[in-house]
């Protein structure tokens, strides 16, 4: 996942210091708040969605395959059933090819384990500035729907496919007066943190339906790639502080 993020996280980084240019060359004319950060972030923030979902791809892949030689059950029942390649289950991640992945092979619904902590501007909710952010959380079925709009942001700018524009979800897509997707820079910063949450949720829960032994490690590679301040706060980040050997206060 280090490495499948890494992409997207070096975006979000160009985008940080770009919104703190921004901000102090406001500040030095005398202006409050960091002020519009204009177009060319739109196509960064967008860049990041559309990385993060290739990433969710390619994790739950290896999450499968890792875990089938764990279940003497775990087999395909038929040739088309595929975890990886070109007739992939999940080439598209949306939340319902995930659920039918893991179902398909180990008979496990990782719904019920999901539970994401995303910022929301007050705008997103219908009340308050576009421009400070909360948090609010999405479990189970909310959760679900919160990824199927994620995945389908990217699949909008990857296929520019006009005919099925993603829904506005707060927390991760938002539709102008006139129709059009919005992708903010907090959108961008939940598609990592989400990412990350998800696989440490989805991971214990499948996990504990097999009954796996042992425990997961913290590293230093984790810490280096700012997974920290992802999980910081979250309910993943809890379960990673409780349960990870060598695991930081998250």
């Amino acid at each position: 996942m280090i490495d499948y993020l890494g992409d997207a996280q070096r975006i979000n980084e160009v985008i940080q210091q770009r919104l703190q240019q921004t901000t102090t060359a406001r500040r030095a004319q005398g202006k409050p708040g960091g002020g519009q950060p204009g177009r060319p972030h739109s196509s960064l923030n967008r860049a990041v969605v559309v990385a993060a979902v290739g990433a969710l791809e390619a994790f739950n892949e290896d999450l499968a395959l890792t875990a089938q030689p764990l279940d003497p059950q775990a087999t395909p029942p038929s040739p088309w059933y595929e975890i990886d390649g070109r007739r992939g289950m999940v080439q598209t991640p949306s939340p319902y090819n995930l659920r039918k992945l893991y179902w398909t092979f180990f008979r496990y619904d990782p719904t019920p384990d999901w539970d994401l902590s995303v910022g929301v501007a007050p705008t997103e909710l219908g009340t308050g500035s576009a421009w400070r952010v909360g948090t609010t959380s999405y479990k189970g079925i909310d959760a679900s729907s919160f990824l199927d709009a994620m995945v389908k942001v990217r699949h909008g700018f990857a296929h520019q496919d006009k005919a099925q524009k993603p829904p506005a979800y707060a927390g991760i897509v938002t539709l102008t007066p006139t129709g059009r997707i919005a992708i903010h820079s907090h959108h961008a910063t939940n598609a990592l943190s989400v990412l990350l949450q998800f696989a440490v949720l989805t991971t214990h829960g499948l996990a504990d339906w097999l009954s796996v032994t042992g425990r997961f490690r913290w590293s230093a590679r984790m810490a280096s790639a700012n997974w920290e301040n992802l999980l910081c706060g979250t309910p993943a980040g809890s379960m990673v502080t409780k349960h990870w050997k060598n695991a930081p206060q998250l």
